[in-house]
Formats: structure tokens, sequence, C-alpha cells
């Protein structure tokens, strides 16, 4: 069962942050089998989104399902690639 998040705007705020938060938890406890976040509309993540993000790829390989972040800017994925965390997420 594939599951896809949209996200959208700044990660940052509190009133996106909750339902960002919320979304991605109720996913990846429902066990997905694959797990697909769309961040063409994310303009910014902050270090607890990313947290929730890395936090999120452990539990769905954990359950020896897929998480894949599709539509990434070339900000966001020069963020990415500054923390290493490309070696841990998928990005297509």
């Amino acid at each position: 069962m594939e599951t896809r998040l949209a996200l959208k705007g700044d990660v940052a705020n509190v009133e996106t942050w909750d339902e960002f938060s919320q979304d991605l938890t109720a996913a990846t406890d429902a066990g997905v089998g694959k797990l697909v976040l769309d961040m063409e509309r994310v303009t910014y993540l902050n270090s607890s989104a990313l947290g929730s993000i890395v936090s999120a790829q452990r539990k769905v390989a954990d359950r020896n399902g897929e998480m894949v972040l599709v539509n990434v800017s070339k900000k966001l994925l020069q963020f990415f690639e500054l923390y290493n965390l490309t070696e841990i997420l998928t990005i297509e």
C-alpha cells in the first residue's frame, strides 16, 4: 500500500508543523509499505521537521517499507546534502 503526503509551504510555522507531524506519524504508525513525501511546495524545513523525516524513514525501513521524497527543490536538495542525508533518504 502506498501513502502519499503532499507537504506545502514553510514547515517551520506551528500550524504547518502540527499538521505535517500528525500526518507523518499516522502514516508511519499505519505500517505503510511505501510512503511518498511530495516536497514540491515546501519552501523551508526546520530541524524538527527534518528530524521527523529521518525518524519516519527509520520506522518505515524497520518494517521493510520504503520512503521516497519526490519533487525536491534544488535548495532543499542542497540542505539534505549539507547534512549528508542523501545517504539516508531516497530522493527522486
